[in-house]
């Protein structure tokens, strides 16, 4: 499975990023597309529509349950969201070195935008695999090998 990577430098601020890691749309199959909905990308990647990682790991059954029901899991979904997106990161960016990624991050230097195109095992509602190695999960367990897409940062 495709993801993409990217640093994206907050307009106006000094040094402060977003980091992301979201699925392009189009590797995404189209029933689960039309289960998640899609997000426009970062700019600089070309406002690609994509999935976030969250809602791709989800469970089918998630999907199917009561409101009262899915928000109870819903919150365990988001942290190993959460966790993977952090992963994946800092296996491209390691100037990312936050335990979960914040919605700002700050940086010494000034790098600027960037992006990376990463290979990974295929997350389509791998929540009940991944869930129970949470506490140990590693890039490598995602499928990702050591020097995979790192950028320079």
């Amino acid at each position: 499975m495709e993801i993409i990577v990217t640093r994206s430098r907050i307009a106006g601020t000094l040094p402060h990023y977003a980091y992301r890691a979201l699925v392009p749309a189009d590797k995404v199959a189209a029933e689960r597309r039309a289960l998640t909905g899609t997000v426009v990308g970062p700019k600089h990647v070309g406002r690609l529509p994509c999935v976030r990682l969250a809602q791709l790991l989800a469970p089918d059954r998630y999907f199917t349950m009561a409101h009262a029901e899915r928000a109870v899991l819903a919150s365990r979904i988001a942290a190993l969201g959460r966790r993977i997106e952090t992963l994946i990161i800092q296996a491209s960016f390691p100037e990312m070195t936050a335990a979960f990624t914040p919605i700002i991050f700050h940086l010494d230097a000034d790098p600027g935008d960037a992006f990376n195109w990463i290979d990974i095992d295929d997350l389509t509602a791998a929540f009940d695999r991944l869930e129970l190695r949470f506490a140990n999960l590693t890039a490598f367990d995602l499928g990702l090998r050591p020097d995979d897409g790192r950028c320079a940062a």
